[in-house]
């Protein structure tokens, strides 16, 4: 570094330990710990032994920084008891994290260490707000409920073997864990929201994510709520109708990146689906404000369990052998039939599909449509078995209703488009 980044990086550094030290700062002076002086010292040592560029006398300078904050820790060193008054380690650790911040200003890490720096402060500010909310704000059962949905997506998830496995390729490990996430994604977002939200832009703004998302494992995890709480389940129609009309869009910005042309083909239809969606959604589902949007918040109440989920990864399984074995022996050739087989788990790699088709000028705008059509109309009556497995007539019957009246519409405005 020349001398201008140099003295760039100190005064960052000082300007780290100021702030941290802010943060300890005690103006009555009762408890003996370290404040802004002391960190910015603090600070200065580690922008020095990063100046200096010597790891030994970086090594002496952190033992000297933890000899300090040690006899800070104790009134009286030698007859080592704690001061009355202090609890915790919380300025000792601070003060540590300074050091090597402060070295960090010095090197090409250091937006990094500012970065930090700034955070570490904020933490520190926060404290009694941070405590109320693990204490007081998250139960014991959403805790752990929480700690089990982190458990499915950092140590399942990377445990599952990568690949294809069984006859046909069907069984894949990663992608079917990665519905079954989805799945319990959508309660365990779901309650969160309406808890911390009003009841109603709760369960709306769950149904729009989970609608981008997966329309499958959104319908999938509704079903599971609804079959838990059947007093909800007229008012998750709704909520189910309107994450569904949700895809229709998704869909148009797929072929947006993939194939403008055919995008430019479907966009009656996709356009005509949503509109049905939406006004499905609004009058099947209406069943008044307020009361009824509490109602519907009050399925949400378990963060997270393992029954619904693994009995959804054991029906994606089934239905996903039963596409690879209609796609192997109908092979290519048959893309509409294939369409219908693909389509009841991943409209998604039908689109996809179609679109390839489209551009290597295999297959027309009409036809290519209508193969986005099998495959939306298939994976509905998928989702209108999740539907079902709620056992709810009130909640299933409505769903259905709603998904013929989708895709009824697509059908129509097709056949009158080409």
């Amino acid at each position: 570094m020349n001398v201008v980044d140099s003295a760039w990086g100190v005064a960052l550094a000082l300007a780290i330990g100021f702030l941290v030290g802010r943060t300890r700062e005690q103006p009555d002076n009762t408890v003996p710990k370290p404040g802004i002086r002391d960190f910015m010292v603090i600070a200065l040592l580690g922008a020095v032994a990063a100046l200096v560029m010597m790891e030994g006398l970086t090594l002496t300078l952190l033992g000297g920084v933890v000899v300090f904050l040690l006899v800070m820790r104790y009134q009286h060193p030698l007859r080592r008891y704690q001061h009355p008054l202090r609890k915790g380690i919380t300025t000792e650790l601070a003060a540590m994290a300074v050091f090597v911040l402060g070295y960090c200003c010095l090197t090409p890490f250091r937006p990094f260490g500012a970065a930090l720096g700034i955070l570490l402060a904020f933490l520190l500010l926060v404290k009694d707000e941070l405590h109320a909310f693990a204490l007081k704000t998250i139960s014991g059962k959403e805790f752990d409920g929480t700690l089990k949905f982190l458990a499915l997506i950092f140590v399942i998830y990377p445990l599952l073997p990568e690949g294809s496995y069984g006859p046909f390729d069907f069984f894949e490990p990663r992608k079917i864990w990665i519905f079954v996430i989805l799945v319990s994604g959508v309660s365990f977002f779901g309650y969160f929201l309406t808890k911390f939200l009003d009841a109603q832009k709760g369960v709306l703004l769950t149904a729009v994510v989970g609608g981008i998302a997966s329309t499958t494992a959104y319908t999938g995890g509704i079903s599971r709520v609804v079959r838990e709480s059947p007093e909800t389940a007229r008012s998750l129609v709704r909520a189910t109708l309107l994450a569904n009309s949700v895809m229709f869009p998704r869909m148009a910005l797929l072929l947006l990146a993939i194939s403008p042309g055919l995008l430019n083909e479907a966009a009656k239809v996709l356009a005509a689906m949503t509109v049905a969606g939406l006004l499905a959604a609004w009058f099947l589902g209406k069943v008044g404000s307020g009361a009824k949007a509490k109602e519907a918040s009050s399925g949400f109440t378990n963060p997270f369990s393992w029954g619904p989920l693994l009995r959804f990864g054991l029906i994606f399984v089934a239905v996903l052998f039963l596409a690879k074995v209609g796609s192997f022996y109908l092979g290519s050739g048959g893309q509409k039939i294939t369409a219908l087989v693909g389509g009841l788990m991943d409209v998604d790699a039908v689109l996809l599909s179609a679109a390839d088709f489209f551009n290597a000028g295999q297959s027309s705008g009409g036809d290519a449509v209508l193969v986005m059509l099998l495959a939306i109309s298939a994976n509905a009556f998928f989702k209108s078995g999740l539907a079902i497995s709620s056992g709810t007539k009130a909640f299933y019957l409505r769903v259905v209703v709603g998904f013929v009246v989708m895709i009824m519409t697509g059908f129509v405005v097709w056949w009158i488009g080409f």
